[in-house]
């Protein structure tokens, strides 16, 4: 009851903002060849499921590849809804802890280069960073196993000034660990912000720079950006956050910079498809890396955590491997989906922090991995 009244207000904020932009009015359908009949009947049974949770989001997007190309893309609602502006291909999305999927696959790259030891201290690339009561390594950091301390979201919001990820040591170089390094798989904003120096001091560029020519433009990733409000994006979709009654307001003004590769970009859905396929293509790592990054990691004790380097490991309805990522932040809600058996890339975003994002990307991504 509580949901379907939540549903009832948020309409109505639309509806007040003005006329409604139809559901998929901005959509492409791309040529399937033989299988084409069959992927339109997954895309119509995925913009069915998608109907239900989209009257909870003001804009959102979808884009699906499959089999080294893109399937479908489609914009549902409003990029901006007091001015009308509807959510299209270009439309770029706060993508959150999806961008620790680019960060790691950075860190392999220089790995391979030789210009990286996964097991070496941090402190060979961040001196700045102190030394704690154990060693840390890239490893750790990019498994979620160092022990970094999670730092409060709000305290990243409020961040300001960060020209370079050794600026947002402030918030925690001076915290003890939470625990011994390799005994508990830890979430932890803070350890991708350090790995995110680590990248940029080991390539020798500052990180954007570097992230672009180790990652987004091999994948022709165009439209992925720092999300900074000092430059902002023009076809970047206005935020919202829900206030009393599930109202819908334009979000409190933030800056995600000092989030780095833990979270500080935007994208559209379909970067980061390209992203998803240039990966499951071998064009961004060799095989060995991309083994590495979607195989569990382990804790000291030998428990699987369940999570590779920059993904959460699982497996569809019909058995095959799923890696997920997944991110939400004041005014943004982003999943993308791989499932490398079937050369699948699922990725939706949408412009408020809102529920069932997750659970709807999986069941799209589990109707194209196992279609009728």
């Amino acid at each position: 009851m509580k949901r379907l009244a939540a549903r009832r207000v948020i309409a109505l904020a639309l509806a007040l903002a003005g006329p409604g932009v139809a559901t998929g009015d901005v959509e492409s359908v791309f040529d399937g060849g033989s299988a084409a009949v069959s992927r339109r009947r997954t895309i119509e049974r995925s913009r069915r499921l998608l109907a239900d949770v989209l009257e909870l989001y003001p804009g959102s997007t979808v884009a699906v590849a499959l089999d080294d190309q893109l399937v479908w893309s489609a914009g549902f609602g409003y990029a901006n809804a007091r001015r009308q502006i509807p959510v299209t291909s270009t439309t770029q999305f706060r993508v959150d802890t999806v961008a620790e999927a680019l960060t790691a696959t950075a860190l392999l790259r220089l790995a391979e280069e030789g210009r990286v030891d996964l097991d070496a201290p941090v402190q060979r690339y961040v001196p700045a960073f102190p030394e704690k009561a154990y060693p840390i390594t890239p490893r750790q950091l990019a498994a979620h196993l160092a022990g970094i301390p999670a730092i409060p979201a709000e305290r990243w919001t409020a961040s300001r000034n960060c020209e370079k990820p050794e600026d947002a040591f402030r918030y925690f170089s001076n915290l003890p660990l939470s625990r011994i390094p390799d005994s508990r798989f830890l979430q932890s904003t803070a350890g991708y912000v350090l790995l995110s120096a680590v990248v940029a001091n080991a390539c020798g560029q500052d990180f954007v720079s570097c992230l672009q020519e180790k990652v987004l433009r091999p994948a022709g990733m165009t439209a992925t950006l720092p999300d900074d409000p000092r430059s902002p994006a023009p076809r970047a979709a206005t935020p919202y956050e829900r206030g009393w009654f599930g109202m819908l307001n334009v979000a409190s003004a933030t800056d995600t910079v000092c989030k780095w590769g833990a979270g500080g970009f935007i994208a559209t859905a379909e970067d980061l498809a390209r992203f998803g396929m240039a990966l499951l293509r071998g064009e961004l790592l060799r095989r060995e890396s991309t083994t590495l990054m979607f195989s569990p990691q382990k804790t000291s004790s030998g428990e699987s955590t369940g999570h590779g380097l920059g993904w959460q490991i699982g497996v569809t309805s019909g058995g095959r491997r799923r890696l997920v990522q997944s991110g939400r932040t004041a005014g943004g809600r982003s999943v993308l989906v791989l499932v490398p058996e079937s050369r699948l890339t699922v990725a939706v975003l949408a412009n408020v922090n809102g529920e069932h994002l997750d659970d709807h990307a999986l069941k799209i991504a589990d109707l194209f991995a196992e279609p009728e």
